[in-house]
């Protein structure tokens, strides 16, 4: 009797399994929509205008041109059932790469998409988020005319450039964590009618607060990332002319003590940089002109650390998580209190900075 139990089971099992398998949906490519860039904007009347990029395989096997599909509803949930009626295959969103909100979207609030979108399984945690300074609308057309790499130019400008590592887990990390806000990647057309990778735009709550530029970018990846490749330039006010020295950021370690009774932040930043360009009245080979140039290094960059943090204090937005840090030196913390203290936060700045591979150029 035991045995023939055992071979029952085995056979009822076995029967689940052959059923799962076949209740198992298969999707073919070539069957499918995929979209890779999708985008979101307002129209006059506050509804949603979906715009979506995807590679339309059935065209031709070889080709890799995206098409273009636009529709607009009340409601970030319809938007992929409007646009499968204007397909011969089924709208997939597996494939996203990027997400892309138009500038005047971003600014009134991106919760709709995040709660109907962003949040569900099928939605791959490493895809890109961006703001466009233009609509989402243009950004996809300006797109539409070349291929689809907007994920790579991202991806590009994190690894080679000056923009820190984001996706939509570190998004979705500060979206909702405590003591933290949100950021992600500008991108603009120019004048050749390119996407351009634009530095960082900065969210509070789910609305798009604050745009860094060029400088202020790269002050927040110095402080927030490990490592970073991007040239910072300082100007220099010599005799006759302008002169320029420009170090190239290697690697870089951060440290932020919380002093209780004081009520006070002690930030303490270890650098490894590269200087690729000197006036030539400096030799770095000499010591005393290496300790002037890093002087000169620390002093101007101390200036824009502080510049950079009294404006975030100022837009009352903190992409830096300096609420989270306190959080875990203090266990008294309340989210409110120390938010209304935040603006008056007193920080002090520490460098110590080491510079390596100097006096290659002059």
């Amino acid at each position: 009797m035991g045995k023939w139990r055992k071979v029952n089971i085995v056979i009822i099992v076995f029967i689940c399994f052959v059923s799962l398998v076949g209740c198992a949906r298969t999707k073919i490519v070539d069957k499918l929509s995929i979209i890779h860039v999708f985008g979101f904007d307002l129209d006059d009347n506050g509804n949603v205008i979906g715009s979506a990029l995807f590679p339309e395989y059935t065209k031709s096997k070889g080709s890799d041109k995206s098409q273009y599909l636009e529709e607009t509803t009340d409601a970030v949930a319809l938007l992929r059932p409007k646009m499968s009626t204007h397909t011969s295959t089924p709208v997939a969103l597996s494939k996203i790469r990027v997400l892309v909100f138009g500038n005047e979207f971003a600014k009134t609030g991106v919760n709709d998409v995040v709660e109907r979108l962003l949040l569900t399984p099928e939605i791959a945690t490493h895809i890109q988020i961006a703001v466009s300074s233009n609509s989402a609308k243009e950004t996809l057309n300006s797109l539409k005319k070349g291929d689809l790499t907007l994920a790579d130019q991202i991806k590009q400008n994190m690894t080679g450039q000056q923009l820190p590592k984001m996706n939509l887990h570190v998004f979705l990390n500060h979206f909702y964590g405590e003591g933290m806000d949100p950021y992600v990647p500008m991108i603009t057309i120019d004048e050749n009618d390119k996407i351009q990778v634009e530095r960082v735009g900065i969210f509070k709550d789910d609305k798009l607060k604050l745009h860094l530029n060029e400088k202020e970018t790269f002050i927040f990846s110095t402080l927030e990332n490990y490592r970073t490749q991007a040239i910072y330039e300082i100007i220099l006010d010599g005799e006759d002319r302008t002169e320029v020295l420009l170090i190239q950021a290697f690697r870089n370690k951060r440290k932020w003590d919380w002093v209780k009774d004081e009520q006070k932040l002690n930030l303490s930043l270890k650098l490894i940089w590269t200087v690729t360009h000197h006036p030539d009245r400096f030799n770095l080979e000499n010591p005393h002109d290496l300790e002037t140039i890093k002087g000169l290094i620390k002093k101007d960059l101390k200036k824009d650390i502080e510049e950079l943090l009294n404006t975030f204090k100022e837009k009352g937005v903190d992409p830096l998580g300096i609420g989270n840090i306190v959080r875990s030196q203090d266990r008294d913390w309340d989210e409110t209190s120390f938010y209304e203290q935040y603006p008056a936060l007193p920080i002090n700045v520490d460098i110590q900075l080491k510079i390596i591979h100097s006096g290659l150029q002059g």
